[in-house]
């Protein structure tokens, strides 16, 4: 940044513009000493954070507890990324005489505009990844009425490093901006739709308990949660047979524990407005939260992003149907298909959506913010280490391209241009394919039916002959 444009930023951003300057974040050592404040600060007011968030969510125990413990295994798992021992020796390379291309360091300052759900696994999710790649973080939380964000906020700062880690209230200008890594947990894909697909092949009593955990866990607000299900006409009373048993079972459990939040504006809810909607019928609901069976495929139902305990189903004559419904909303969130494994292979595959889930709901996943599209998923922690980081690869030997070049470049006949030009103009390797190809999942299903109509004409035709034969 410029220096005019670092004299006109607040004091705790100035700072973070110096100490990503000295470089100190690198330092492998100074990251596990940040990371045992971290943990240090969170566990000493661990109720405290706990109360906060039951306060500000209203989630149950069970939910609460869900959230601490994944927010705190966010900890651990990238705290036990940092190799001391690997560092130095990736350090080393080129002084070793080895090439180091895949030398990578931390993006910079990293600045974040946290999920309002489940915001205390979101920030904790972001900060331990950036930190434990390398960077310098700012934290946007404007001041509100959120136990766990006046928290955040009185406790983080005291237990970092102050030339490393900063919270502001207000968002600062865009040259700043321009020169950070911003992620914003609030945008796209956070609006973007997830949808669950359940086929007549599929465990029905599985995809029920799943899909209703993941519909009514954390008052329904989870991107990952499913907006519709699209369920196949031959299974679909059975289904809501199922819906009907598992939902009162599971709401019945923790509800009565968590407390109550008051709701916030004076809009209607989707749940207050859902008796009113016309080709909508109410299969089972309870106290703020509801299972409804949505007919009319452009009903506004279908086209809305769900944030509460409101679990809706539509009906699909086949997979190509849900596949078609599925495409004309643009791209997904996520995609939960239950079926058998190869429709399952040919449904996930034909859906355009940022992640696809087969025969089952990842409930990790429930907490905390939606990953950004394009994105690699982790299985330990929700941001890899290196989506914080930039590639810095350092070259020591020469590549057999360089190699190729530089005699081309230094030759001064033509032949031996030519020479290594018909090198490359020759035929490309036989693609070794065997005579036919794979019978896939609807292909099989054609054959099934054509052969057994050829069998029925067959055997007609030899009635028939028959038939004449007696005749004669």
């Amino acid at each position: 940044m410029q220096s005019s444009s670092v004299s006109n930023l607040p004091r705790e951003l100035t700072q973070i513009v110096a100490g990503n300057i000295d470089g100190r974040t690198a330092n492998i050592r100074y990251r596990q000493k940040e990371f045992h404040r971290l943990q240090n600060s969170i566990l000493e007011n661990l109720n405290e954070f706990k109360e906060a968030i039951a306060d500000d969510s209203g989630h149950t125990p069970e939910e609460v507890q869900t959230e601490v413990t994944l927010a705190l295994k966010e900890i651990h798992t990238h705290y036990a990324s940092l190799n001391v021992a690997r560092s130095l020796e990736v350090e080393y390379r080129i002084a070793n005489g080895k090439d180091n291309r895949d030398q990578k360091r931390g993006a910079g300052i990293v600045y974040v505009i946290p999920s309002q759900h489940t915001l205390f696994y979101s920030v904790i999710a972001a900060l331990s990844a950036a930190l434990a790649a390398g960077n310098s973080f700012v934290l946007e939380l404007p001041k509100t009425t959120l136990r766990v964000s006046s928290l955040l906020r009185s406790i983080l700062p005291k237990a970092l490093d102050r030339d490393t880690f900063a919270i502001v209230e207000t968002r600062p200008d865009d040259d700043f901006l321009r020169s950070t890594f911003v992620l914003s947990q609030q945008s796209e894909p956070e609006e973007l739709r997830t949808v669950a697909i359940v086929d007549r092949t599929a465990n029905l009593d599985d995809a029920a308990v799943d899909l209703v955990i993941s519909r009514f866990s954390f008052n329904g607000r989870s991107p990952y949660s499913p907006d519709v299900i699209l369920v196949n006409d031959f299974c679909a009373q059975s289904f809501i047979d199922l819906l009907i048993k598992r939902a009162p079972s599971y709401l019945g459990r923790g509800l009565q524990q968590a407390k109550k939040v008051p709701k916030k504006g004076s809009d209607a809810s989707l749940l207050e407005r859902i008796a009113s909607e016309e080709d909508c019928q109410v299969i089972v609901s309870g106290t703020g939260w509801a299972v409804a069976k949505v007919q009319d495929r452009n009903s506004l139902l279908l086209k809305s992003k769900i944030d509460e305990r409101l679990l809706l189903i539509h009906q699909v004559s086949s997979l190509d149907d849900a596949i078609n419904f599925c495409n004309s909303m643009g791209t997904l969130n996520a995609t939960y298909t239950f079926a058998a494994p190869a429709a399952a292979k040919y449904v996930s595959e034909s859906i355009d959506a940022g992640l696809a889930w087969v025969n089952h709901v990842p409930y990790d996943m429930l907490v905390g913010p939606a990953l950004p599209l394009n994105s690699a998923l982790s299985e330990e922690t929700r941001y890899a280490p290196d989506f914080f980081q930039v590639s810095r690869g350092q070259i020591l030997h020469k590549s057999p391209n360089t190699t190729l070049a530089r005699s081309l470049l230094k030759s001064a006949g033509k032949p031996k241009i030519e020479v290594s030009l018909w090198q490359f103009m020759g035929p490309l390797p036989s693609m070794q394919q065997r005579p036919g190809h794979k019978i896939g999942f609807f292909e099989q299903g054609f054959l099934t039916g054509g052969s057994l109509i050829l069998t029925s004409l067959i055997a007609m035709g030899a009635v028939a002959g028959y038939h004449v034969w007696k005749m004669h």
